[in-house]
């Protein structure tokens, strides 16, 4: 990645890391709305709230450090939503059990925390504050990650 000479690539690192934090926060918010909806297990249901409600917060920080830099978020696109929605449609068509709704989420949380992952590795120069949002979000992956286990 080659940077130019201005003082403000810093600005760029930390609207890129906010940004990632606000698309992988929108997803797991929209993943697990869909899934609570999907559940009726009454203890995957409760886990799916506090998920949501967790990403929910993570997403109004990230929210707030971009309108503090002069930005606003860049979240999903309409078709990555309408993607995700469609891929969690057919995976439970047939499979609403505990255990498939679980492989679901690791496989997200995991990719997530690889999303976190390479946002640290491209954009080194952000703020101690963009990469404080970004660890919050990878360990909130990793224990969902751990907490769904116990589900398959």
């Amino acid at each position: 990645m080659q940077r130019h000479n201005d003082q403000n690539h810093g600005d760029s690192d930390n609207e890129a890391v906010l940004n990632e934090v606000v698309r992988n926060t929108e997803m797991g918010k929209n993943t697990t709305e869909q899934l609570i909806h999907i559940t009726d297990d009454r203890q995957l249901k409760a886990s799916l709230l506090n998920q949501q409600r967790q990403f929910r917060q993570l997403n109004q920080r990230a929210h707030t450090a971009l309108a503090a830099l002069g930005t606003h978020g860049h979240g999903q696109g309409r078709m990555a939503k309408m993607a995700a929605h469609m891929g969690i449609a057919s995976k439970t068509m047939t499979d609403k059990s505990s255990r498939n709704l679980a492989d679901m989420l690791i496989q997200g949380a995991t990719q997530g925390y690889t999303d976190c992952e390479m946002a640290r590795r491209d954009h080194p120069d952000a703020s101690a504050g963009a990469m404080q949002l970004l660890d919050e979000l990878q360990t909130l992956e990793q224990d969902i990650a751990r907490e769904m286990k116990n589900y398959l």
